[in-house]
């Protein structure tokens, strides 16, 4: 019964409860003991990536005054994840993933402890710091297809769409704070306590891992055919595991689809070995305003995951992925054309929306489509993809912005990004038409 003082506001909350149910994070993940667990390690991970990004990004550019330089320590962390990713691939569905992550994050303590001890010399060796960025992506490559395909084991599949919103929520979180706590720091103290706050997390992260459940491999129900046990036998068994994921993802048209556009965003449009230069060149910055950029697209992807709950309800979640990767060429093609701090931060922020609303999409149909024994090889042929095409990437857009600066190198990397798309669209019918599933895959 309402008062005499005025309408009873029960209706108005009601009503903003079904909107935030309707369009706000599922929190029913976190309700799960590992999966908190997991949750609170990769909140560690991602906080100290993204103090070391920005870290190694300005002493590299500081020694070297060069975007190709920062773009080839990208190619090494690159380098090192491709090895190992084709030793974690096969590990992840063979041994048991919990071990697998925590060996391979303890040794991550020693490359930190290599770009500590570097950045205490007089003058830091920029081929110190290559040869950590590689060992880095070596012990990278090992855990994370084990990361990625333990998230089925801790929550039901048809949940996965909000454990991805979750995960997409603490990651940009993460890359929001991070990159702010690096500039801050070196801009203060300088690049060794940056780098010692890293250390600090690298420790942290196994220790939490280790106190994970026991994730055995699954059984390789799709190796139990006779013709394929007659094929593993004359192949080693890592390349035959190797084999079975690629034959799965070519395929497959959600995961074969998935990752050609992730391909043809990252190799096309990657703008992150441009930010030391477009900082200091373009917007007169120094190190804190490099990590306003970096810490930018957080903005909107932490928005964007907060109001991720419309994406579990969607009719044809392949279709928003494809629009999503036009509108990322549409708007890294219209940073090349910014120069004023404010709207380069606000073009930022939308990319890291569109971005992380894709990543949730993208992540979820993956695991979804792909079974259990397979996920661990499928992951690591994704993270491979993660790796390579944007190092690759910057490689190319590093070397355009040496000859015709960043701004048009950014122009024509997002307009070939935005064309590459409709294309695509044209012709992966089944992405477009994929849906949410809440089965498990049989082989």
């Amino acid at each position: 019964m309402s008062s005499n003082n005025g309408p009873d506001p029960a209706p108005d909350a009601g009503r903003a409860a079904g909107w935030w149910a309707r369009h706000g994070l599922d929190l029913a993940p976190l309700r799960m003991s590992a999966f908190r667990l997991l949750y609170l390690a990769r909140l560690v991970g991602v906080l100290t990536y993204g103090v070391l990004a920005v870290s190694v990004a300005w002493q590299v550019w500081s020694l070297t005054q060069s975007s190709l330089h920062v773009a080839g320590v990208g190619v090494g962390l690159a380098i090192g994840t491709l090895a190992g990713l084709l030793w974690g691939g096969v590990l992840a569905d063979r041994a048991d993933r919990r071990r697998v992550m925590v060996m391979s994050r303890a040794a991550y303590v020693l490359v930190i402890v290599i770009l500590l001890a570097n950045s205490l010399r007089e003058t830091p060796g920029v081929s110190w710091i290559y040869a950590a960025t590689v060992l880095s992506g070596l012990t990278g490559g090992i855990s994370a297809p084990s990361l990625m395909s333990t998230l089925p084991r801790l929550v039901p599949l048809a949940l996965l769409p909000a454990a991805g919103a979750l995960n997409a929520l603490l990651e940009q979180g993460g890359r929001l704070v991070g990159p702010l706590i690096a500039g801050a720091v070196i801009a203060a103290w300088g690049l060794a306590y940056s780098f010692s706050v890293v250390l600090v997390g690298a420790i942290l992260i196994p220790v939490l891992l280790s106190r994970l459940p026991s994730l055995p491999a699954a059984p390789d129900a799709a190796g139990a055919s006779a013709g394929k046990a007659s094929a593993s036998r004359r192949r080693p068994a890592s390349i035959q595991g190797w084999i079975d994921g690629a034959r799965f993802a070519l395929k497959s048209p959600v995961v074969g689809g998935l990752l050609i556009l992730d391909v043809l965003m990252a190799l096309l449009a990657t703008p992150w070995v441009l930010l030391p230069q477009w900082s200091e060149q373009v917007l007169g910055g120094d190190a804190r305003l490099l990590g306003m950029l970096h810490a930018a697209p957080a903005v909107g992807a932490v928005l964007a995951a907060a109001l991720a709950g419309w994406t579990r309800r969607l009719r044809r979640p392949g279709g928003v992925v494809v629009l999503a990767a036009l509108c990322w060429g549409v708007l890294m093609a219209g940073l090349g054309s910014v120069s004023s701090v404010f709207l380069a931060l606000a073009v930022l922020a939308l990319a890291g929306a569109v971005d992380t609303i894709s990543d949730i999409i993208r992540g979820a149909l993956l695991q979804q489509h792909t079974p259990d024994h397979l996920r661990g090889r499928v992951s690591a042929l994704w993270l491979l993809e993660v790796n390579l095409a944007p190092a690759a990437g910057g490689m190319l857009i590093g070397g355009v912005a040496q000859r015709l600066g960043p701004a048009l190198a950014l122009l024509a990397g997002g307009a070939c990004c935005a064309l590459g798309s409709l294309a695509l669209a044209g012709c992966q019918k089944g992405l477009r038409a994929s849906q949410w599933s809440d089965r498990a895959l049989t082989p």
